[in-house]
Order: C-alpha cells, then structure tokens, then sequence
C-alpha cells in the first residue's frame, strides 16, 4: 500500500511539470526531478525522460544524475547513461561521483575497468562525506587496487566511513583495533566500535559482540542480551537472504 502511495503521489508530481522552464528563476525544484528520475527509472512515463533531457540539457547537475541512473538501467542506452554521469561528477554531485567510481571499478555501462579511475571518483565522493566511497577506499588500500597496499591507509579510510555512519566499516575498524592491523591496538576503541557496528545492525557485528557477551561474563542479563543478539543476527541474515532471492 505504501509503495502504491508513493507511485500515485510520484504520478502526480509528474503530472503537475507542465511545460517547466529552466531559467535561473523558475528551475525545477527537486522534488519534481526526483519524481520525474523515479518514473523514468520505472519506465513508465515517456516525458519523464523529456523532462529529464530538458533540465539536464540546461545544466540542471541533479537531473543530468537523475537522467543517467535512469538510462542505466538498460543496456542500450548505456552509453548515455555513462556520458550523463560524468557530466554530473564533475560538476560536484557526490552521488554521481561515487556511481562513475563503481562504473569504472565494476566495469559496468560500457566503461573499462579502471581502478586508478575508480580511485580518482571515490575520493571525490569522500571528501564529501560520502559513507560508501570512503569504504571502497579502505578496501582498495587493503588489497592495493589501483594504489600500493597499506593497512595504515586502509584504516584511515575505515575511520573516515565509520565515522560517517558505515556499519560495516565500523565492524573492520573494530577488528583494525583489536589485532593492531594498521592502528595502536585498542581493546576498549576495538570494543566501542563492534558496538556501534551492532547498533547498526551488521550481522557479523551483532554475532560477535554476542558471542564475546556469552564468554566476557556470567552476569543473567548479559546472557539474555546474548541470546537475543544472536537471534537478532540470524533473522537479519535470513532477511538479507530472501531479498537476494
């Protein structure tokens, strides 16, 4: 019912764009080029794919981004989709930044794989406090994709995303802590961060905080919060596995 909702209000959004002009003082509000972005992603209107060209053709960075998401759910129109994505990127648009980076890193919408190419989209992004990018960092650093391994850099980029709200970055950051692997060793930073990993509800990081709760300490209620975390684990994983399906 929700999704439902939300087609017929998208719907009626785009229905409202009549003729929009794009001069300095009647651009399309973003609500308007995100519903029109949302249609044109479902394929179901054709003029949300005009009014996507239109602004993106005058500049507009968020539609050109809108523009090549939607063209890139469809092989034939990959090569647009990569040309619109560019022009956003480097126009500062941080999300286009870091779709580029996974284009060049994934090989996708026609581009090669390129990592020094990935590596120049992702730090774009995460200067701008994109969570994924600084992520995709840590681990290129890690395992020396387009850059001379070192944990010391891999855990630097671990801290930025942690920071910035990864779960799963503050999962390796936690492990970084615990083992020394490129940091101090911190038991109680080690600790800290599983928790907050947890919190953010990162199966692995659920597990082993409730293992460790099962072993650190004999007191009833950090049992109970044990047992609970790890049913919480697998019904999160099981979750994720019938999404995948």
């Amino acid at each position: 019912m929700r999704r439902f909702a939300m087609t017929i209000m998208t719907a009626g959004v785009l229905a409202g764009l009549v003729a929009c002009s794009v001069s300095q003082s009647n651009m399309p509000a973003s609500a308007e080029i995100e519903a029109a972005g949302m249609q044109a992603l479902q394929g179901k209107q054709a003029a949300a794919f005009r009014y996507l060209e239109k602004w993106a053709q005058a500049g507009v960075v968020k539609a050109q981004r809108e523009l090549a998401l939607a063209r890139s759910a469809d092989s034939a129109t990959y090569a647009e989709a990569a040309k619109w994505l560019k022009t956003a990127a480097q126009s500062g648009d941080n999300e286009a930044q870091f779709a580029l980076a996974e284009a060049y890193y994934k090989a996708q919408l026609g581009l090669e794989k390129n990592y020094t190419e990935a590596k120049i989209w992702y730090q774009a992004a995460a200067i701008q406090n994109n969570a994924k990018a600084a992520f995709m960092l840590a681990r290129m650093s890690k395992y020396g994709e387009g850059t001379r391994a070192s944990a010391d850099a891999s855990v630097t980029w671990l801290l930025k995303a942690s920071e910035l709200g990864h779960a799963q970055a503050m999962f390796l950051l936690s492990n970084a802590y615990e083992t020394g692997d490129g940091i101090k060793q911190d038991k109680a930073k080690a600790r800290d961060w599983l928790e907050q990993s947890a919190e953010g509800e990162f199966p692995p990081a659920i597990h082993a905080l409730a293992l460790l709760l099962e072993t650190e300490n004999t007191q009833h209620t950090d049992r109970q919060r044990a047992r609970h975390l790890l049913k919480e684990a697998s019904d999160e994983r099981l979750l994720r596995w019938n999404r995948s399906q």
